[in-house]
């Protein structure tokens, strides 16, 4: 008797995380890191960016790089893909990518709402007149 009293225990626990009973939610997030680059305009250089959300109930934060969709506004600077990698174009210059939670992720919200970070991705060729000269931070 007392082992399955413990099992029933141990379910309840876990059918029930801490959270007092309401759903987790997302309530910021940010991408790690806030900006990188490559030089040169050859193309096709990578960086890994990682994007991280905040919740509560449980208060955690956790890693959503797979969850959230990704955007480039200068596609021809950098590419993302769904995985946020981001890959350089043969443009030069500095473009912001965007990591987007919908409501799926972030919990029942209203049904238009989203949580979004933002990072930069530089191109830089030191030798081509207009472009950055080097990468901030760098």
């Amino acid at each position: 008797m007392r082992k399955t009293c413990g099992a029933l225990l141990l379910a309840v626990i876990v059918a029930f995380p801490l959270g007092c009973g309401h759903p987790t939610q997302m309530v910021s997030m940010t991408i790690n890191p806030t900006s990188a680059g490559v030089v040169g305009t050859a193309g096709g250089g990578q960086i890994q960016f990682i994007a991280y959300g905040k919740f509560i109930n449980p208060s955690e934060t956790r890693e959503v790089t797979k969850q959230v969709t990704w955007q480039s506004l200068i596609p021809e600077v950098v590419t993302v893909d769904p995985n946020g990698l981001a890959t350089s174009g043969r443009a030069c210059g500095v473009a912001g990518l965007v990591a987007t939670a919908h409501q799926a992720l972030i919990g029942p919200v209203a049904a238009d709402a989203v949580i979004t970070a933002t990072a930069s991705f530089t191109v830089a060729n030191p030798n081509v007149t207009g472009c950055p000269q080097s990468i901030p931070g760098i």
